[in-house]
């Protein structure tokens, strides 16, 4: 029987078994002893083979998860490469700025995929939303009966993504929201406040000669609009790193102050 080597790593106080197949450029002769190569979020043993840019542990090995955490929480601010626990990542404020920059503000829009799921049954559809930077709201249009509203009206909980079209390892900007939607039908009066002052609505009344009194009618009439409130924003931008940072930065909405109550 073939003898495999086994490495075991230790990711971020999460144990994660990993089973070697090979090493660049070298293969594992049959009669080697079985031997522990141990590693932590901060860095891997002397003796693992050199790492080659661009490579996760996931190209080489097995893994096995705990479940107990995430890669991303050690990119995030965990010891990952030459980034002590803490170091190199922006302010709240910074990475709320840099969202903004990468999908704009109101009376612009990127096109998202947004996933939904209920049932066990996942969908990812594309869809053009709008954020407002003041409330961090994001804002999409959607016709009238589709399975993704069908699916919010079940589960609200949503993920987005939006990215560059990959060019190289070295140059990768995206980003992922995580966050909570609610529909709005055209007789509500939000939907009309959020209509004039934030979707770019305008180019549909462009695009079909139509005076803007009639296409924010024709909108209401058709269609329905997502409010999805930003509970999260991750952002893998490698522009960060020419800065000193870290390449994935996140922005998190701060918790509601519990409610209190007073006893006469």
């Amino acid at each position: 029987m073939k003898q495999r080597t086994t490495a075991r790593v230790l990711c971020a106080a999460a144990a994660v078994t990993v089973l070697l197949s090979g090493t660049t450029g070298t293969a594992f002769s049959q009669d080697k002893a079985v031997k522990e190569i141990s590693a932590t979020a901060a860095g891997i043993s002397p003796d693992h083979p050199e790492v080659e840019a661009g490579l996760s542990c996931v190209d080489c090995h097995s893994v096995k998860l705990d479940a107990q955490t995430t890669a991303t929480k050690v990119w995030l601010s965990g010891d990952y490469l030459k980034y002590a626990a803490g170091e190199g990542v922006m302010g709240q404020d910074d990475v709320k700025k840099a969202f903004v920059d990468i999908v704009g503000g109101r009376k612009d829009k990127r096109t998202f995929v947004l996933g939904t799921c209920i049932n066990n049954t996942p969908l990812t559809t594309t869809a053009d939303f709008t954020l407002d930077p003041e409330t961090m709201t994001i804002y999409g249009m959607h016709e009238k009966g589709t399975t993704k509203l069908f699916h919010i009206q079940q589960n609200p909980r949503v993920s987005m993504n939006w990215h560059e079209e990959f060019k190289s390892w070295g140059k990768v900007l995206c980003v992922q929201v995580i966050g909570t939607a609610v529909l709005l039908e055209g007789s509500d009066p939000e939907f009309e406040r959020v209509l004039t002052g934030c979707v770019p609505y305008e180019e549909l009344a462009a695009a079909m000669k139509l005076d803007l009194e009639k296409a924010r009618a024709m909108v209401k009439a058709g269609m329905v609009m997502s409010k999805i409130t930003v509970d999260t924003v991750t952002i893998n931008n490698s522009a960060f790193e020419q800065q000193g940072l870290r390449k994935y930065q996140r922005w998190e909405r701060e918790a509601a102050p519990a409610k209190t109550t007073t006893q006469e």
